[in-house]
């Protein structure tokens, strides 16, 4: 089943630009793309460049092509800056940002081909992944 999930989350990837997919949510949460601001609800897929608003009592759980898992609570902003995977060529561009509240990280392929290029900005750091789990909180 993961491996049809992937493969799904891969030709999405190549033809429509998405890197992700809403995997499950609670409450309200939305994306800001490009001017527009849009309601998600599981099944939606993301993009390069979306921010990501939880309002309160809300919680989404994120599911990356590479198989990386991001879950976030109530009241927070996450922006995709950028994520490319590409396990076959061994090149990675992972650069993503908590503004605010809490995340918990799983990586996928990413942490086991390329951890050094995974960014994980905070507003007073970066983190950087080098095992393959970890929880952040910004307040």
């Amino acid at each position: 089943m993961l491996k049809i999930f992937t493969l799904v989350m891969m030709l999405s990837s190549v033809l429509f630009g998405n890197v992700g997919i809403v995997k499950k949510m609670t409450g309200k949460v939305q994306v800001k793309r490009a001017k527009e601001l849009i309601s998600l609800r599981s099944g939606s897929f993301l993009k390069n460049g979306d921010v990501l608003l939880t309002k309160a009592k809300s919680s989404v759980g994120l599911v990356f092509d590479d198989g990386t898992r991001i879950s976030f609570g109530e009241n927070a902003i996450f922006i995709i800056n950028k994520f490319k995977v590409e396990p076959n060529a061994k090149e990675s561009d992972v650069d993503l940002k908590l503004e605010k509240g809490k995340a918990s990280f799983s990586s996928g392929k990413v942490g086991k081909i390329a951890p050094e290029s995974v960014k994980f900005r905070i507003p007073q750091g970066v983190i950087g992944i080098r095992g393959t789990k970890f929880v952040v909180e910004v307040k």
